[in-house]
């Protein structure tokens, strides 16, 4: 299904393509101002351009999903799943960021640390 959705949006003039954009970029600027709102103070977010291999089916600029990024002040990094261009970017800089953010106390100087489970709980797993 999804692939047929693919196909259906790539046939589309690009006028109707950057038009689809444009609603997807307004979702996610609505997103975030409820994510901003709602959720934690201090929420690591990052944003990925997926398919940043299709440039020639480019339904927002890079530039302007950058600038928003930076407005929020939040990471953007162009990605691309198929294949697989700045995946384990977005996870390192995610990473990097939750590190300083709890080392410098951002958090309220309210650290994590992990546990193992107890035994029977890790027996008990299928």
């Amino acid at each position: 299904m999804q692939a047929s959705v693919q196909r259906l949006r790539m046939k589309r003039s690009p006028k109707a393509r950057r038009q689809i954009g444009a609603d997807s970029f307004q979702a996610l600027k609505n997103w975030m101002k409820e994510l901003r709102q709602h959720g934690p103070p201090n929420i690591v977010v990052a944003i990925a351009g997926n398919k940043c291999d299709l440039s020639d089916a480019r339904e927002v600029l890079e530039k302007d999903a950058m600038d928003y990024a930076d407005s929020i002040h939040t990471i953007f990094v162009e990605t691309s799943a198929k294949n697989t261009i700045n995946i384990h970017q977005v996870f390192i800089e995610i990473s990097q960021q939750i590190t300083v953010l709890y080392a410098g106390g951002g958090a309220a100087g309210k650290g994590f640390k992990l546990h193992p489970r107890p035994a029977a709980d890790a027996a008990s797993e299928p």
